[in-house]
């Protein structure tokens, strides 16, 4: 068997089947193995059927081993059956319940050996046992569904927790033995073979040797990821940046640009404007993240680099992920390249009659149209790139590389949100990171609160005495409309409920489904103070600057990462007044996640909140899921930095052997 063969190849699993795997992304051998289990259930622990005692947690179940005594199979009424079995061990006897579960007089056998796993109930004076599943002992060595810590997958409809433990459990017996690589056993000592790791995986014996078989696996996965990142950087330093003229003076420019600005720059703005005018100048190939908390100035860099690469005869491009967002960098970038005559032009799917412009900013339209508005371009700058999709770091360039033969142009992207040091590494090895630590002088620390809906109408109170004063407010819902899944409140209804409130005042609503020019119009009337409350969902998240904006309502926070809270909260305070944030929370939460939302409520440092995130939720909380660009990790944890950190010296020292990749498995 060869780990690309069919998973046909496994015993047991047939044509259909493998249709059916195909939407887990099973189609070999090696697809199957390496779907992890997401989480174990311990059933180890067997109780004698004398020491049940009926539980108020009914999620605790309990594990009995007894033998069927008596089993019985009746047809109540419409169809419907119920059966019974009387199963006993040394230490007494009780009955147990199915009901529709015919197939069980095939299945069960009287006075045959059972592990019965489920919840003891009353029924009037007599307590029965009602298991969820069982397992037969007639080979109690082989048992992989009961009395062991147990694995749980991920499955789809069509495939049972029991069929597809039986499927890994067959191909595990065929697998051959397989080898830790040499190259890998040279530089680290490792306790078994992969096989052998690969069935603890699945199928534990205990948690010590399931820890060590995870490590063992994760240095493999994580070795390969730091290889390949390692090649990229190394193709990437043989890349030409643009040739840039003797004559650019990086002071002079820098003094030149400095002047013109009505505020002062702080000093990492400075830092990074200076290091990039530096490498343009070296014609050093600038990969780079600038990452800073929203409101830390992000928007000037991006003003120097273009400056600096027009001043060199290249043209720049600045990509945004929404016209509302792209509409507003034009403005600002305008407003300065003007003074030193660099034409701008806004590109989004509503500006047909676009031109080419020395900068060009909009959305991902500048690509659709790269043939009529690229001229020699040096420079791409993406805002919050996360937001395009999944590993669109290089689909946003390549269309735009594609017309170069002789040199690549510069690549910027901007984020406020911060990015944790074991993801920096295992995702952006192959990029420099450059951090805005501090803001803009005369920016006020955002005040937030937890509220308890309880004593919502206390805060209603005090916003209205705000709009009295002629501050707007920010209410950011969870959803668009009401949800019969989710009890949260949606922005139809919050719209409704706050007009009613709030009479006198101006409510607009902003959400995802509305077109691109509806958008804006509301965006528009909101800065232009028309609208006093805006409702919306985390559409706003990124969005533009109202200075007035001074109080963020947060509906369900608890339903949001605490990385999404921060930037939504980030959208007031761009100003220099003091600004407010409220985290309205449900009656129901959990301890846990009002601890997130108090930890929000006390802290201001995005790096801080980004890494509580990743510990306590996991990536995709501070990313997004389907848009995050994670590597696929199979069983590898990103937020364990030690592995990570262990695994970038090995790959270090495979490659100082002239080993430049390695195959997990292969």
């Amino acid at each position: 068997m060869q780990l690309d063969s069919s998973v046909t190849a496994v015993k047991s699993i047939s044509d259909k089947s493998r249709e059916t795997l195909s939407r887990l992304e099973i189609y070999n051998v090696k697809d199957l193995i390496t779907y992890f289990p997401y989480r174990y259930l311990d059933t180890s622990d067997i109780t004698s059927i004398k020491d049940l005692i009926l539980k108020d947690d009914v999620t605790n179940p309990y594990l009995i081993k007894a033998k069927v005594e008596e089993f019985k199979s009746n047809f109540i009424n419409r169809g419907r059956s119920i059966q019974r079995a009387l199963i006993s061990d040394n230490t007494g006897s009780i009955q147990t319940l199915w009901f529709n579960q015919r197939y069980l007089s095939r299945a069960l056998q009287v006075d045959s050996e059972y592990l019965f796993y489920g919840r003891l109930n009353r029924k009037g004076n007599r307590l029965s046992f009602y298991p969820r599943s069982f397992e037969s002992l007639k080979n109690p060595e082989k048992t992989i569904h009961l009395g062991r810590i147990v694995p749980e997958y991920r499955l789809t409809n069509g495939i049972s927790k029991k069929t597809f433990r039986r499927w890994i459990n067959n191909l595990i017996e065929m697998l051959p033995v397989i080898e830790i690589k040499d190259e890998l056993k040279d530089y680290r000592a490792f306790k078994n073979d992969l096989k052998h790791c690969l069935k603890q995986v699945h199928f534990p014996q205990n948690y010590e040797m399931l820890d060590d078989a995870i490590d063992t696996l994760s240095i493999y996965e994580l070795t390969e990821i730091h290889l390949k990142l390692m090649s990229r950087r190394e193709k990437a330093s043989t890349l030409i940046a643009p040739n840039i003229l003797p004559s650019f003076n990086t002071n002079s420019v820098f003094t030149e640009f400095i002047k013109t600005l009505p505020f002062d720059l702080t000093i990492d703005q400075k830092n990074i404007i200076l290091s990039i005018f530096n490498r343009i100048k070296k014609k050093e190939l600038i990969n780079e993240i600038i990452q800073g908390d929203v409101g830390s100035g992000k928007t000037i860099l991006a003003v120097a680099a273009c400056m600096a690469m027009a001043m060199c005869g290249y043209q720049s491009v600045v990509i945004a992920p929404t016209t509302i967002l792209a509409k507003q960098h034009y403005n600002n970038l305008k407003q300065i390249l003007d003074k030193f005559r660099i034409s701008t032009e806004l590109i989004s799917s509503e500006n047909k009659k676009a031109k080419s412009a020395q900068v060009l900013i909009g959305t991902s339209a500048i690509i659709a149209r790269k043939q009529s508005l690229i001229q020699n371009l040096g420079l791409v700058i993406v805002d919050e790139q996360h937001k395009f999709g999944v590993e669109q770091r290089e689909d946003l360039l390549k269309p735009l590389r594609e017309s170069f033969n002789k040199y690549y142009p510069h690549f910027i992207n901007m984020t406020a949100t911060p990015i944790p040091r074991s993801i920096s590494q295992i995702i952006f090895g192959d990029i420099s990171i450059s951090t805005l630590n501090t803001k803009p002088a005369g920016r006020l620390p955002i005040k937030t609160f937890t509220v308890n809906n309880s004593k919502r109408l206390d805060s209603y109170q005090w916003i209205e005495g705000k709009l009295k004063e002629g501050d707007q407010v920010y209410w950011v819902c969870p959803l668009i409309i009401e949800s019969e899944k989710l009890q949260v409140k949606s922005a139809n209804e919050t719209f409704k409920e706050v007009s009613e409130y709030f009479k006198g005042y101006r409510v607009g609503l902003l959400h995802g489904k509305l077109k691109e020019k509806e958008k804006l119009a509301v965006m528009t009337d909101f800065i232009n103070k028309k609208i006093d409350i805006l409702i919306a969902t985390s559409v706003i998240e990124v969005g533009v600057d109202v200075p007035n904006s001074n109080i963020m309502i947060i509906e369900n926070a608890e339903r949001f990462g605490l990385a999404q809270l921060h930037q939504i909260r980030g959208r007031v305070g761009r100003g220099n007044k003091q600004s407010w944030c409220f985290l309205f929370y449900d009656n129901n939460i959990s301890e846990s996640s009002l601890n997130r939302l108090e930890f929000l409520a006390k802290n201001a440092n995005g790096m801080e909140i980004a890494e509580y995130d990743l510990v306590n939720r996991g990536p995709g909380e501070i990313y997004g899921t389907a848009q995050s660009g994670l590597p696929d990790l199979k069983i590898a944890k990103i937020s364990n930095l030690e592995l990570i950190k262990q695994s970038k010296e090995l790959a270090i020292k495979l490659r100082s052997k002239g080993i430049n990749q390695i195959q997990l498995f292969a």
